[in-house]
């Protein structure tokens, strides 16, 4: 009888680490493909988030454009003068331009705000007390007789200070609400964040409140200060930069070729003095464009809405940065320190006649002052030595370089534009 012969089937270690490692690569490759659609779909939930935050700041933007505003213009003053003749004093209308537009500055800057700083405290000093402008004694009838006239309106030195009231009594109601929704813990980590929040939330849309639009899931408390944010697709709060300044567009959007569209009759003390001079710290008249070199006049700018995307990291500055580096999150655009200065550089001859010691408030969008004060001579970031140009940033400026890699995934209104 022959001896039973023993069986051998089975795997061998060999074979089972093949097949183990080909299910890992499998499992990886799914992985992958998983994450990738996931990606794909948290970017393009906030893109559509973003479009429609987009589509009310813009509209609320604009509407400044057209904007009644308490301007109160005193009607011709007349007065007997030696010879028994009327004296007649006229407003000038490149200075009822330059009320509305400081107007408009200040109004957006308390109802469309980035950071606390614009809403919270007194109001603006022109909300506070009537100011000083510039009158001309024109020849009002024409006839070329100057005997009720005293001047011309080409003859500057006939023009005097007059009082002119734009003041609103209080603080705008749109601010006040801000003001009665901030909670006392609130910090200024994510300030741009809870306050486009706050814009959203006081806001209308075809009827509805718009921050309606907003799916619950993308509106948290990241920093746990009792302010709300809107999140992007990743979870990050979506900052918003009223006035960014600094912004290096790479989309092409800003150009800053096109002139503030809020100063139609070019009344901006940049256009008081020719030619304008280069920046310094006692000629801070031009709003320099630091991306480019160039010191051109105040251009169009258009609100700032950005996602930093898969990383988490914005790459760029909400809060200006002087020369030694030091931020300042809660600059206040109403302060003398940030305010237009009152001085024959910036004022041209209309301050010998009386501008430069009276009391005039100036909002400021460009920061020029904060650029005379901090490296003015600095001009074009994207020079060969950027990165040990100085340490100054404005709002929107790249925080580490031209050829930053973490603004690659940012999600911005810009960019959706330029899809679109």
């Amino acid at each position: 009888m022959s001896p039973t012969k023993q069986s051998n089937a089975g795997f061998t270690l060999v074979e089972l680490l093949v097949v183990m490692v080909v299910i890992g690569i499998m499992g990886s490759m799914i992985t992958v493909a998983v994450q990738g659609v996931t990606q794909s779909a948290r970017a393009s939930r906030t893109r559509t988030i973003i479009g429609l935050i987009d589509s009310v700041i813009q509209e609320k933007y604009d509407s400044y454009k057209y904007r009644s505003l308490p301007v109160d213009i005193p009607a011709t003053f007349f007065a007997a003068n030696a010879t028994g003749s009327t004296l007649s004093f006229e407003i000038l209308g490149t200075e009822a331009a330059r009320v509305r537009l400081n107007m408009i500055r200040d109004l957006q800057r308390m109802e469309m705000p980035d950071r606390y700083s614009d809403f919270q405290g007194a109001p603006a000093l022109i909300y506070g007390a009537a100011n000083p402008v510039m009158v001309d004694t024109a020849d009002i009838d024409g006839d070329g007789d100057t005997t009720e006239i005293i001047g011309t309106r080409k003859t500057k030195a006939s023009r005097v200070p007059f009082q002119l009231s734009w003041y609103l009594g209080s603080t705008p109601s749109l601010a006040q609400a801000y003001q009665q929704r901030v909670s006392g813990t609130a910090t200024n980590e994510f300030q741009s964040a809870e306050c486009l929040y706050l814009i959203l939330a006081t806001s209308y849309s075809a009827g509805t409140p718009a921050i309606d639009a907003i799916p619950t899931s993308n509106i948290g408390d990241i920093d746990g200060d009792g302010m709300f944010e809107i999140l992007d697709g990743w979870g990050y709060p979506i900052g918003f930069i009223r006035w960014p300044v600094g912004y290096d567009d790479p989309n092409g959007v800003i150009d800053v070729t096109t002139p503030d569209e809020f100063d139609l009759f070019r009344s901006d003390f940049y256009y008081t003095i020719s030619p304008t001079p280069t920046p310094s710290s006692t000629a801070v008249l031009p709003a320099v464009n630091v991306n480019a070199g160039t010191t051109p006049a105040p251009w169009a700018m258009r609100p700032l809405i950005i996602s930093p995307g898969e990383d988490g990291e914005y790459g760029i500055t909400f809060d200006p940065i002087n020369a030694s580096g030091t931020s300042f999150p809660a600059y206040d655009y109403a302060s003398s320190t940030w305010a237009w200065p009152r001085d024959a550089a910036n004022m041209g001859a209309e301050e010998s006649q009386g501008r430069g010691t009276s009391a005039y408030p100036w909002v400021d969008p460009y920061l020029r002052r904060f650029i005379a004060a901090n490296d003015v001579g600095v001009l074009n970031r994207t020079s060969a030595t950027y990165a040990t140009d100085t340490e100054r940033r404005l709002p929107g400026e790249e925080l580490t370089g031209q050829f930053n890699e973490v603004l690659a995934d940012n999600i911005t209104n810009f960019s959706l534009q330029v899809t679109q």
